[in-house]
């Protein structure tokens, strides 16, 4: 039994990060109202901040390296995109994308490894196949 519950325990490396992911895709999407002013902000917010949730809500129903790297490219999307959209001089909209998509992105980095890490096979494993 204890064996069944590592290997659920182990596909999403931490639920806890994984549901911050998605609280923070879903504020930026909800900020997509507060930049109304700002219609490329506001389309940028709500579109990337629907793509983290989606993710996020991806792994926590089955996990996959896929969502992670997902998230990492949308997260990293959601920080530059500011200054390449031309709103990076409106303080309100382009921290925001800045902090979300930096922390989002960590997330991602962090699950990755954990993923990784878990992948590896230890030499006892190695050993209990043969």
């Amino acid at each position: 039994m204890k064996s069944k519950e590592k290997n659920m325990i182990s596909e999403v490396p931490s639920k806890g990060l994984e549901w911050t992911n998605l609280i923070l895709g879903a504020c930026l999407a909800c900020a997509a109202i507060k930049f109304a002013g700002l219609p490329l902000a506001a389309w940028n917010a709500g579109i990337t901040g629907t793509l983290i949730v989606c993710c996020s809500a991806v792994a926590l129903y089955r996990y996959g390296t896929w969502t992670e790297w997902s998230n990492l490219t949308v997260g990293c999307w959601a920080a530059i995109a500011p200054f390449l959209l031309g709103f990076g001089s409106v303080q309100g909209p382009m921290w925001t994308h800045v902090v979300i998509g930096l922390c989002v992105a960590t997330i991602a980095v962090m699950q990755l490894a954990a993923s990784r890490k878990s992948a590896v096979p230890s030499s006892t494993n190695f050993e209990a196949r043969r």
